[in-house]
């Protein structure tokens, strides 16, 4: 199965926990889809080369299948 890769870019002051879409800064979507393994690595390479990510930033990934996003129904 692929993933893709979504980064969330929080405030420092932002507990990890807390990082989320609706908390971010900043929410992007890393091109492509990765097996599992490579997923994570493919957002924090995705969130170091976008230039949006500031020092003291928190950087927290989510990777998603396509059919977690499917309304149950």
């Amino acid at each position: 199965m692929l993933y893709t890769a979504y980064v969330a870019v929080c405030l420092a002051s932002t507990p990890v926990q807390d990082c989320n879409r609706d908390s971010a800064l900043n929410w992007m979507v890393a091109p492509g889809m990765y097996h599992l393994s490579y997923c994570m690595v493919r957002g924090q390479q995705f969130a170091a080369t976008s230039g949006i990510v500031k020092d003291g930033d928190i950087v927290k990934v989510y990777c998603k299948a396509p059919d977690q996003f499917r309304k149950a129904g």
